[in-house]
């Protein structure tokens, strides 16, 4: 059974039945050896635990110890390539209860992305699909589809302006390429949503607000935003919420365990770790955490404080973005 025949920027949705799911790898993937990469650093910025990297960069990282990941200085022959630190080993799929009752229903609103010349930067598969930073994000589904399939993943980063953001949305849209899988995009960030600003859009019903009211009503509707174009379904904060407002965890638990009956795969674009506790309180109701780093910006220190916060078992890997 053939692929469906791809001719614009964003493809064509499979007619009939789904066919055969799209080859996951797309690019060669280098390993290189730790010691190797240790090597690579002087002593003194492994001193100073700066995270560098050669520009436009995705790289994608086991949760190893922290010395290890602050002097990560490696840059390939091809600058694009993506990095390892460990031989990627299959793990089998992560075993979770799933929740009782027949799946929520979900009341969708349309949009439509905008032209090319105001797309957002951030969407790179969506900007330019077959550029090599596209690539690098599809190897990284490739790579967090091989640590158990999570379901609930939580894109965080440990301060602001790391590439957090980055990383859930061209995650998301690799997870839903050619609708390969049933995905939802839910920006969990209150005090400074993202996602809608991303997308130009105005969700029918902000998601903070739906929270509160599932927390009580766990059975009502969802209403979600489908973005026909990207196979991509967004659950996105209004931008004139209280900035103020703070995560109801029991609320977010129920809206995840709802939610999982509908979809395949579930990205939070959460806070930075450091300063709230947010991203604790999401990972109890999460499969795994994800963890951006910024090239030349991010610190080992900041990196080992996130993962010691969050705890090592949820943390499946750090991108090393820019």
């Amino acid at each position: 059974m053939s692929t469906p025949k791809r001719t614009g920027r964003y493809g064509e949705p499979p007619s009939g039945q789904r066919g055969a799911p799209l080859p996951l790898v797309t690019q060669p993937m280098v390993a290189i050896d730790e010691p190797d990469l240790l090597r690579r650093g002087s002593a003194a910025e492994r001193q100073r635990g700066a995270i560098d990297d050669t520009a436009g960069v995705t790289r994608v990282d086991a949760p190893v110890t922290a010395a290890a990941i602050a002097i990560e200085q490696a840059a390939n022959q091809n600058p694009h390539n993506i990095a390892f630190t460990r031989a990627t080993a299959l793990q089998p799929p992560i075993q979770r209860q799933m929740p009782a009752g027949p799946p929520p229903e979900i009341g969708l609103s349309q949009h439509h992305i905008p032209p090319e010349e105001a797309l957002d930067p951030r969407l790179a598969l969506v900007a330019d699909p077959d550029s090599e930073r596209s690539a690098s994000f599809r190897v990284l589904r490739h790579h967090l589809l091989e640590v158990g399939r999570p379901q609930v993943v939580v894109c965080s980063s440990p301060l602001h302006g790391d590439g957090k953001t980055t990383v859930a949305l061209n995650l998301a849209l690799a997870l839903a390429e050619c609708g390969r899988a049933k995905v939802l995009l839910c920006d969990a960030h209150l005090r400074r949503p993202q996602i809608a600003n991303v997308f130009k859009l105005v969700p029918p019903w902000c998601f903070a607000e739906q929270l509160a009211a599932h927390r009580n009503q766990p059975m009502l509707p969802w209403s979600l935003v489908e973005i026909p174009q990207l196979w991509l379904h967004v659950a996105a904060v209004s931008p004139r919420i209280e900035k103020t407002q703070l995560l109801d965890a029991p609320a977010f638990a129920i809206a995840m365990e709802r939610l999982r009956l509908a979809y395949d795969h579930i990205v939070i674009d959460a806070p930075p770790v450091l300063g709230s506790a947010d991203v604790n309180l999401m990972s109890d109701a999460a499969d795994a955490v994800l963890l951006a780093v910024h090239a030349r910006r991010s610190t080992a220190r900041d990196l080992r404080k996130s993962i010691e916060q969050v705890g090592a078992s949820k943390v499946v890997g750090t991108v090393l973005v820019q």
